[in-house]
């Protein structure tokens, strides 16, 4: 399994960045990743010399860094610098690796689960290594796989202050415990009930209601979508109980929730983490996550 090594280096390489008509940078790069490969990551750098502020952006599972480009874009012109990275499943290149819903070999899951976990952190320090950022003023923002995994980033990383969490599982594990999807039934009668029972007992310490007693929910703050038809209402609860001091909001929206969700959490971020107010219009340009 994949161990965090601060002390590890990073190999950080960048291509060529592009510069928008507001002094906004945007530049592929990559760094490697202690569980094989090479994470891939959007870097998007404000105008100015800072100190900024840092965000990592983590998509959710049918998604990639593309998911949250624009948003970070966004956040550059309230003066943060972020990281919006691809899961293990969605790197470019040969570093991509799809091992989600390995019901049958848990173990790879288990074990590409823990190297994102690690990815994050890794990010964190390519934010640290700037010289332009401040490691007092860092933030997450995470939405549904990546909201889940960014609970369990919470309970080990200390340095993000902010963690936005959109429309993530309580309980990943749970869900497949009690659904009569037809899907969930085909792979529970593909792979029998040992193997099962198996990845549910290997997965079930990722779940973010495994880690919510060891949360400081006032550096939180839950969105979720009174339609959403992958996370109803009546299972998000569950996480908004377990921690009584995040903020919360439930908006009339979908899983991908709207673009009143995408004002509020950049406002939250902004006071957060000391940025500057973002306009309006520039807001406009966002798109939803997963759409």
């Amino acid at each position: 399994m994949t161990a965090y090594d601060a002390s590890a280096p990073l190999l950080v390489e960048e291509a060529p960045a592009e510069i928008d008509a507001d002094g906004v940078s945007l530049q592929g790069v990559s760094w490697a990743s202690p569980g094989g490969g090479r994470v891939s990551a959007w870097l998007v750098v404000p105008p100015g010399s800072g100190p900024f502020a840092g965000i990592v952006y983590l998509h959710g599972s049918e998604t990639d860094r593309d998911d949250f480009r624009d948003e970070a874009v966004a956040m550059a012109h309230g003066g943060a610098v972020s990281l919006v990275i691809d899961a293990p499943f969605a790197r470019t290149g040969d570093s991509r690796h799809n091992y989600l819903l390995n019901f049958g070999l848990p173990e790879r899951e288990r074990d590409m689960t823990i190297q994102a976990i690690v990815d994050v952190r890794r990010a964190y320090d390519v934010l640290a290594a700037r010289s332009d950022v401040d490691p007092a003023r860092l933030g997450f923002v995470g939405h549904s796989w990546g909201a889940s995994l960014g609970a369990v980033v919470a309970a080990v990383e200390p340095r993000p202050a902010a963690l936005v969490l959109l429309s993530g599982r309580p309980s990943w594990t749970g869900f497949l415990r009690e659904s009569t999807d037809g899907w969930v039934d085909t792979y529970r009668e593909l792979v029998g009930p040992e193997k099962w029972e198996a990845y549910l007992t290997m997965m079930a310490p990722f779940d973010a209601l495994a880690v919510a007693g060891e949360l400081d929910g006032e550096r939180i703050y839950l969105q979720y979508g009174r339609t959403d038809d992958v996370v109803p209402t009546s299972v998000s609860q569950a996480l908004f109980d377990a921690l009584p001091e995040a903020k919360t909001d439930l908006y009339d929206a979908g899983h991908a929730l709207d673009d009143t969700a995408t004002a509020d959490r950049a406002a939250w971020l902004v006071e957060r983490l000391g940025l500057q107010a973002i306009g309006a219009e520039v807001l406009a340009e966002v798109g939803l996550p997963d759409e």
